[in-house]
C-alpha cells in the first residue's frame, strides 16, 4: 500500500470536510453543496484522525468483507466504491470526491471495495473514538446524519440515471454534478477537470469506454463543451447541458 502519514503530512493538511446539501430550504440558494462541520468539530476530529497520502491510483484502500476499523473524508482526488457479484464481475456503486464519507460499518465489516482512481489524500478516523465523540457532540451525530441522507439520495438519484437516461444524459449528469466541486472546476476560466479516465467512467456510466469518448466528441461538435485536453474540458454553454437533462425528465413527465 503506497501512503505517508506522517506528521509533517498531517500538519500541513488542510482540515477535515464532510460536504453535503442541507436540509434546510433558508440557506443561500447559491451554496449547492457545503462543508457540514464547524470549526471546533474539524478540530475534535483532527484530534483523532490521520491523513493517509495515497501515491498512486488503483491503491486499495479497503476491501469487501474485511473488519471495519476505520472511517474515511476524501481531501483531494477521487475514490471508487465498488462491490463484485457472485460471478465476479465488478460494478462500481459511487465515486467518492472531496468532502464525501465513505466506509461506515455494517455488523464490524465493510460490504464494498474502496480504490483510488487518482492520487488522493484521504482522513482516516478510528471508528470507535468517532462513535465516542458523536456520544458526546449530538450535533455532530446530525451532521453526520445529513451526510449519511444525501448519500441516500445520490444512490436513489444514480439509479434513476442508469435506468431512464441515455448515454448523452448520463455523461452530462456526471459533468454537471463536477461543476458543483470547485476541487475540479474553475469558474472564472469555465474549465472542469475530469479526475477520472475514460474507462473509469464508463463503468461508472455503465457503458463503453469507446462510448464515453464517442459522447465527449458528440457535445464538443454542438458547442457545449471543448476539450483542451483529454482531462481538461472548457464547459461552454451550462444552460443547455441542463436542458438536456431537464428534457429526460420531461419525457418521462409526459
Amino acid at each position: 500500500m503506497t501512503y505517508s502519514t506522517s506528521a509533517r503530512t498531517v500538519a500541513k493538511a488542510r482540515l477535515p470536510e464532510i460536504r453535503a446539501r442541507l436540509f434546510d430550504r433558508n440557506v443561500d440558494p447559491e451554496i449547492k453543496i457545503a462543508n457540514l462541520l464547524t470549526r471546533k468539530q474539524q478540530t475534535a476530529l483532527r484530534t483523532i484522525g490521520i491523513v493517509l497520502d495515497y501515491k498512486r491510483s488503483s491503491s486499495t484502500v479497503f476491501s469487501e468483507g474485511e473488519d471495519a476499523h476505520f472511517v474515511y473524508c476524501v481531501m483531494r482526488g477521487v475514490v471508487r466504491i465498488s462491490r463484485h457479484s457472485d460471478n465476479g464481475r465488478r460494478q462500481v456503486l459511487a465515486l467518492m470526491l472531496p468532502g464525501d464519507l465513505f466506509g461506515l460499518p455494517d455488523a464490524g465489516l465493510y460490504v464494498n471495495t474502496a480504490e483510488t482512481v487518482s492520487p488522493a489524500s484521504l482522513f482516516r478516523v478510528p471508528w470507535q473514538p468517532l462513535h465516542e465523540l458523536m456520544l458526546r457532540e449530538p450535533e455532530l451525530q446530525i451532521r453526520v446524519l445529513t451526510r449519511v441522507a444525501f448519500d441516500l439520495r445520490q444512490a436513489q438519484r444514480r439509479i434513476m440515471i442508469l435506468g431512464q437516461q441515455n448515454v448523452s444524459q448520463r455523461l452530462v449528469s456526471f459533468l454537471l454534478d463536477l461543476i458543483e466541486h470547485p476541487d475540479f472546476y474553475d469558474e472564472d476560466r469555465r474549465q472542469l477537470t475530469l479526475p477520472l479516465s475514460r474507462f473509469d467512467l464508463g463503468d461508472y456510466l455503465g457503458t463503453a469506454p469507446e462510448t464515453i469518448v464517442r459522447t465527449i466528441a458528440k457535445l464538443e461538435k454542438a458547442g457545449l463543451i471543448r476539450r483542451a485536453t483529454p482531462r481538461l474540458i472548457n464547459i461552454l454553454n451550462v444552460g443547455a447541458l441542463r436542458k438536456i437533462c431537464e428534457g429526460g425528465r420531461r419525457r418521462r413527465r409526459q
